[in-house]
């Protein structure tokens, strides 16, 4: 019993690294990688790693999953390095960045757990990624409601509340997403952060503002809002919509403009996916939302289709229900159909709900506005 005794009381003073020590450690490994002495960094930032140093590990994990600073991209390096960092972290830094990379994979359920474990720890980025998950029915079944409550946790979150939760909740209250529309909680969202193309909208229609079409448009020029310039004269009930013209897209850029590899598409012979943007043009609101050709995976609830222009579209529940009811009150719908879907789209093509594609000869200027 004594022998044991002694030895526990040794094993006390046994010489931890201390934490000035760790970050002079790391301090020095981050460097060797920075001035690409690759060999040498990655053995010490793995020894870090494995002594509880989590800033190893999380730029080991970057390092093998982007290919960066020498290092050959190796995602399941770099998938393990994440891990090692996500199973005792407290922050959830690495967590996320793991969920962002299955996101990217389409491994949505792997993602969803991740995102789950920080946004009910009440990380406002967790909650953030959480709620898009349920807002697009990816990993589970689409809840725009619960969406809705996830994004106003992430947006009143105490401990760095989450910018792009706010912006999300300008478009949600606006466009009644999950909610009813309301422009009292647009207002309040709007202080938080700005979106031009919903103040030059409710300028346009008089929500919660003056009605003032003059103002909108000063807004869609002031921002370059092409996008929504292109369709002024749909706006107006003046004209068509316009063809052939290039424009950055004034919607939030489709994730698969990131990936080489297409998310939709699986068990196709052919990959290739046209992507169309669907437009209503109502007497009180404006939208536009994308659309696909090709077979989806992981929408939620069943495949999400309407039939148009001859094509079959899969779309989101949530963008299904508002087409529903725009054509219940009798809106403009409107499909254009894009060559590139990411920033600078170009439409090749379009037609009214329910009517056959329209290809109008493609003039070399721009119409004046």
């Amino acid at each position: 019993m004594k022998t044991i005794a002694l030895l526990l009381s040794a094993a006390l003073f046994l010489p931890v690294p201390s934490m000035a020590k760790q970050t002079t450690a790391f301090s020095e490994a981050e460097a060797l990688l920075y001035s690409r002495e690759t060999n040498k960094a990655v053995e010490r930032l793995s020894d870090l790693c494995e002594n509880g140093t989590l800033r190893a590990c999380s730029l080991l994990g970057f390092a093998y999953t982007a290919g960066r600073y020498g290092v050959k991209k190796d995602d399941l390096k770099g998938f393990y390095w994440y891990e090692r960092c996500a199973e005792r972290e407290k922050n959830f830094f690495c967590a996320n960045e793991l969920g962002r990379l299955y996101y990217r994979r389409s491994e949505y359920e792997k993602a969803y757990a991740l995102f789950k474990k920080g946004a009910q720890a009440d990380h406002s980025e967790s909650q953030y990624r959480f709620a898009r998950m349920i807002l697009e029915g990816k990993g589970t079944h689409p809840d725009s409601e619960k969406a809705v409550r996830w994004f106003r946790k992430a947006a009143h979150a105490k401990k760095k509340p989450s910018k792009q939760a706010r912006c999300q909740m300008v478009k949600m209250s606006y466009y009644g997403i999950g909610m009813r529309p309301s422009v009292k909680d647009t207002l309040y969202w709007l202080k938080m952060c700005d979106n031009p193309l919903v103040r030059a909208l409710m300028s346009f229609y008089g929500h919660g503002v003056p009605k003032d079409r003059e103002k909108a448009r000063q807004i869609m020029t002031e921002y370059k809002l092409n996008e929504a310039l292109d369709d002024w004269k749909d706006l107006t009930g003046e004209g068509q919509p316009t063809v052939g013209k290039k424009s950055v897209r004034d919607q939030t850029v489709p994730e698969d403009c990131f990936k080489k590899d297409l998310l939709f598409g699986t068990g196709r012979k052919d990959p290739k996916i046209e992507t169309y943007a669907v437009k209503i043009f109502a007497s009180d609101f404006y939208r536009s939302f994308d659309v696909r050709d090709g077979y989806a995976e992981n929408i939620g609830g069943g495949d999400q289709t309407f039939e148009a222009c001859g094509t079959t579209f899969y779309t989101t529940k949530e963008n299904k229900r508002l087409l529903q009811k725009a054509v219940k009150n009798r809106a403009i719908v409107k499909i254009s159909r894009y060559k590139n879907a990411c920033l600078n789209a170009e439409t090749t093509g379009f037609c009214n709900l329910n009517l056959p594609w329209s290809e109008p000869e493609v003039k070399q200027e721009d119409d004046a506005l």
